[in-house]
């Protein structure tokens, strides 16, 4: 039964989002119940129909469209009511939904009875195309690096091949974001609090305006800024290059495709150990190969740097 409802309130919210990128704001506001109460942070309050409708008839003169909704849940309260939150972008704003109310009405539609969401970001104009992708540098820190306590096979070659991309994001004034591994126990084999090991490595170090995501986990959305860095960015596709590609390379792509984003993972700027598993030996170069295949079932593209800086100068 759940399913059932989950599966009609998300056919409903898509139908909404159709309607408000067609323009067809009246549609939208019809989807309300009457008494339907919405809280539109930091604008205030719209009680009932009408004020709503005002709302929206007002902020349709901004020409909002390319309306997403991205990490969309929707939990069933009973039969007739569920409520469903998620990110959300579009041409001129994005910011976050922590609630939509849909209720089953008596013709057997479902209608908006609350709405509450947050914008965290809004333009004037509307983000070129290539302002929605940024490039995200995974765990190039010295402990990965010769010298390091857990250094990866040929990690200066594809943090060259990372730098490349680095300075073509730079020079077009385009979104990077770094992401520092930290460990949260003193005794952590690398990436331990307090120590140079866990510094981005000098060559592709960040610089002023670029945000760095400290995590303390694999998964590089959990506990961390990155999801609202995201949405306060307004981006819609990733460009990933770091390490390990086992591990947080292939964990940070399958997390954000789950959650609507698209992935690139540029394969020579990715790094790896050389391991060992029962009898197996496998090559960092075999450890990449194997995670690529892996992450081209999962969602991701996979790039070369030569191949990405062309499609994209």
């Amino acid at each position: 039964m759940s399913q059932s409802i989950r599966q009609s309130v998300m056919h409903a919210s898509q139908q909404w989002i159709a309607n408000f990128n067609q323009g067809n704001t009246q549609a939208c506001i019809d989807r309300y119940t009457i008494n339907a109460s919405m809280q539109v942070s930091p604008f205030g309050r719209f009680q009932g129909i009408g004020a709503i409708g005002e709302f929206w008839h007002g902020f349709a003169q901004h020409k909002p469209g390319e309306l997403v909704y991205r990490n969309v849940e929707i939990k069933v309260l009973n039969p007739k009511a569920a409520i469903l939150s998620a990110n959300f972008s579009m041409n001129i704003v994005s910011g976050f939904i922590s609630k939509e109310l849909w209720v089953l009405a008596d013709d057997g539609q479902w209608y908006l009875e609350d709405d509450d969401f947050s914008v965290l970001t809004q333009l004037e104009a509307p983000l070129a195309k290539e302002q929605r992708t940024a490039l995200v540098l995974v765990d190039l820190q010295n402990d990965y690096f010769p010298g390091g306590r857990f250094e990866l096979e040929t990690p200066l070659e594809s943090t060259k091949k990372a730098k490349e991309l680095l300075s073509h994001f730079r020079a077009k004034q385009l979104p990077v974001i770094h992401i520092q591994h930290i460990f949260e126990d003193e005794s952590a084999p690398f990436f331990a609090p307090h120590t140079t090991g866990i510094e981005i490595e000098s060559s592709v170090a960040p610089i002023e305006g670029e945000p760095v995501i400290v995590k303390h986990q694999i998964d590089s959305f959990i506990d961390t800024a990155l999801e609202q860095t995201l949405v306060q960015l307004g981006i819609d596709k990733l460009v990933i290059v770091g390490a390990m590609a086992q591990a947080c390379v292939q964990t940070i792509c399958r997390s954000a495709v789950n959650k609507g984003y698209q992935c690139e993972v540029i394969q020579d700027g990715v790094a790896a150990p050389a391991l060992e598993y029962g009898e197996h030996n496998f090559s960092g170069a075999e450890i990449i190969a194997a995670n690529m295949l892996s992450l081209t079932f999962g969602g991701a593209k996979i790039n070369n740097s030569q191949a990405w800086l062309a499609q994209n100068s």
